[in-house]
């Protein structure tokens, strides 16, 4: 035995339970460090190799210190919102930078005792900024990482200094895909909607053409709110048609299908007139169904005497609403599918109808209105005034239109029969009606009383064959007067409507188009309209008119023929357009399932309506969710999502490196970083106004500390004793 080998090894036992008082010191010191985690201190032998039997050589021990990252804090509350703290899996991603260069280091911590610093950003208690994914909303991208955040998808992506949208890959931790969260440029924004979704039960004892309302709130790229009313209407068994309001401030607004090439299903238009037009003012709307013969109305002081081309609209009345009105009448007197037209207040509302033809608007002569100002051109940034109000897409309709322009009495009561839903009519100067409905004698249809002095009025002439036909043709309901147009709509039940002006000699006549039995279309002056019809996309419909929502049969949607809402501003907000990536994406649900709208038993009750943008507001707090999801609270009462704080997670946490402001660093050990959000993939949840309290139990620390010290006493009694006995050894000599 070596007396020199055990005072080697009380030596190592000093060194070892050195390192442990060591350990325990730091415990005890960062009793109150958010996120600490408390090292422990084993101990292994120092083994010598024994070549005697007889001898014993001693070896020693060395201690192994070990810092338990992995284990879990208790937390406490805190009174801030940005105190964060992870309960379960994973790591904050922080960086010494907020705004990372190149050789600064990625860092992970438990410490989300965040807090703002001078410029805004986020920074914790040990001055490391916190990194997290950028949200915008979602622009339909399929390159996009989606993020679907209480019905409205967002995606992981940022702007850079060119206004580019960068996608972000959620796999990389580089200064690329993560960002800082800075607080202080969130205010003073406004952020047009991209996203409506709604959910609703339609009832499915509803009777045929009854209406159902909802309303929704829609932002402009100026922060604009406006309160539309959407409108579902039953058209037939299990199919409804969709309509909405125009926003104060538009010109023009559709609905489309974006599944089915931006198919037009519904479109409306206004003039919202500020004042009384002044004398000479005009507003031209061209009608693609006439496309050479435009209307221009032309406001005036005294149309009795007005001697110009144009169509005369007095202005001398005391109030716009009065000068609205004359206006009103002129238009469903003159141009084709008159009941588009309809005033409210100081607005002309356009709402296109089944038949109507696309109409272009020219309000460039007319200042007094909103939509002067639509439509800036691109180079100098004057406006136009011109807009359109755009025709339902053929394909998408079963209907067809019958338009009178002639105010001579000759060019009606020289016509022969024509036939309407298999009947014969023929129009006479007289009091006569009735008939028998067949070639040799027709229903006599007078138009005596459309007279104005000595001309005829088309609408007169419409609403007196409409009284008729209704008198005397199955399902009269298809046949509707509108203005100086007679339309006609198949219902889901009716039979086959025959038309047919062939050899009638009615002249200015003009008929819309029209789909015939074989799916076809015809524009002659003779057709036949079914209740059943194949679109575009092959699938089957009944009724005029494809089903904005078509039902199964336990409820649940089978079809949507709208996905898009397109407005074109006159306001000076930028367009809303599905042909620039830009419209409102509209969710109504998914098909086969009953988390949208649902045709069931009951009321009309509505589930949700979620929208995504804001009005201008000024930041004043921000809230974290257990998803990680940063949202900013603005003083208008507007949340937006602008970030997610992703987690850390690795293979082996403990064997990651530790350094200075309670931060570790990924090593060979630990494996290296995955970024997962908060609640999924294993990672833990994020808990605000919540802190991670130290590992480290005092208790437990102080009794360690009892343990070492004593420890450490018995190897310096080896050293003395280990002394005394080469003292005895010398004196010996």
């Amino acid at each position: 035995m070596s007396i020199l080998g055990s005072m080697r090894s009380g030596v190592a036992g000093l060194a070892a339970q050195s390192n442990a008082f060591s350990a325990i010191s730091d415990n005890i010191s960062n009793l109150s460090t958010v996120g600490y985690k408390g090292t422990d201190t084993a101990f292994k032998t120092l083994v010598t190799k024994q070549t005697s039997t007889s001898a014993y050589s001693s070896g020693g021990v060395q201690s192994v210190s070990r810092q338990e990252i992995s284990t879990q804090g208790l937390l406490s509350a805190s009174s801030s919102s940005t105190d964060l703290a992870i309960s379960g899996n994973g790591y904050f991603v922080v960086n010494q930078a907020a705004n990372p260069g190149g050789s600064d280091m990625w860092c992970y911590t438990r410490a989300g005792s965040f807090t703002t610093d001078t410029n805004g950003y986020l920074k914790n208690s040990g001055g490391f900024y916190a990194q997290a994914w950028s949200l915008l909303p979602w622009d339909g991208s399929p390159d996009a990482s989606v993020v679907n955040i209480q019905g409205i998808n967002y995606m992981k992506a940022y702007y850079d200094t060119n206004g580019q949208v960068v996608y972000i890959n959620d796999n990389i931790i580089d200064n690329n895909n993560l960002k800082p969260i800075n607080l202080a440029t969130i205010g003073g924004t406004a952020t047009a909607t991209t996203q409506l979704s709604m959910g609703a039960n339609l009832p499915a004892s509803a009777p045929i053409n009854s209406t159902q309302k909802l309303s929704a709130l829609v932002y402009d790229s100026l922060g604009n709110a406006s309160n539309m009313s959407i409108d579902y209407t039953k058209t037939g068994s299990n199919h409804w048609s969709m309509g909405t309001s125009i926003p104060s401030g538009a010109a023009s607004l559709t609905l489309t299908d974006s599944d089915n090439n931006n198919r037009i299903y519904y479109a409306a238009g206004q003039l919202e007139f500020t004042e009384v037009p002044s004398n000479g003012s005009k507003i031209t709307i061209t009608d693609a169904m006439t496309p050479d013969d435009p209307y221009v109305f032309e406001f005036v002081e005294n149309p009795a005497t007005y001697t110009g081309t144009n169509i005369a609209v007095s202005n001398n009345v005391p109030s716009v609403s009065e000068a609205v009105a004359n206006l009103l009448e002129a238009m469903k007197l003159n141009i084709p599918s008159g009941d588009r037209f309809t005033a409210s207040n100081n607005t002309i509302k356009i709402a296109q109808s089944l038949g109507g033809g696309a109409l272009t608007v020219d309000a460039s002569e007319m200042l007094a209105t909103v939509q002067s100002a639509v439509n800036p051109n691109e180079t100098t940034g004057i406006p136009t005034g011109v807009f359109e109000v755009a025709a339902l897409d053929k394909d998408s309709k079963n209907v067809a239109t019958i338009t009178f322009t002639s105010t001579t009495l000759s060019a009606y009561t020289g016509a022969a029969a024509f036939v309407l839903g298999g009947k014969y009519f023929k129009f006479v100067d007289s009091d006569d009606t009735g008939g028998k409905g067949t070639a040799g004698e027709p229903y006599l249809v007078s138009i005596k009383s459309a007279k104005d002095g000595t001309n005829i009025v088309p609408s007169k002439v419409v609403s007196q064959l409409r009284d008729v036909v209704s008198s005397y043709v199955a399902n009269s309901e298809c046949y509707v007067a509108s203005g100086k147009t007679l339309e006609i709509l198949p219902t889901t039940t009716s039979a086959p409507i025959d038309i047919d002006f062939t050899g009638s000699g009615l002249s200015d006549l003009v008929i819309g188009e029209m789909r015939d039995q074989t799916n076809g279309w015809v524009s002659d002056l003779k057709g036949s309209l079914v209740n059943t019809f194949t679109t575009q996309d092959q699938v089957e419909q009944q009724g005029s008119q494809v089903s904005a929502i078509l039902f199964n049969a336990d409820g649940t949607p089978k079809t949507f023929g709208v996905t898009d809402l397109n407005i074109v501003w006159a306001n000076g907000a930028k367009n809303m357009n599905s042909a620039t990536g830009n419209s409102v994406k509209i969710s109504m649900g998914n098909v086969g399932t009953n988390d949208g709208f649902t045709q069931l038993s009951g009321d009309f009750t509505t589930s949700y309506i979620k929208q995504d943008g804001a009005k201008f507001g000024n930041y004043s707090g921000v809230n974290v969710d257990e998803n990680g999801i940063v949202t900013a609270i603005f003083d208008n009462g507007e949340t937006r999502p602008i970030a997610i704080m992703p987690l850390a997670t690795f293979s082996n946490p403990n064997g990651m490196t530790a350094l200075t402001g309670n931060v570790w660093i990924a090593s060979d050990e630990s494996g290296q970083a995955m970024l997962r959000q908060a609640s999924s993939n294993g990672a833990g949840e994020i808990t605000s106004y919540s802190l991670e309290d130290s590992t480290v139990d005092l208790a437990n620390e102080l009794s360690n500390m009892v343990v070492v010290q004593r420890a450490y006493s018995a190897s310096t009694k080896i050293i003395t004793t280990a002394d005394e006995m080469l003292d005895e050894l010398t004196r010996m000599i």
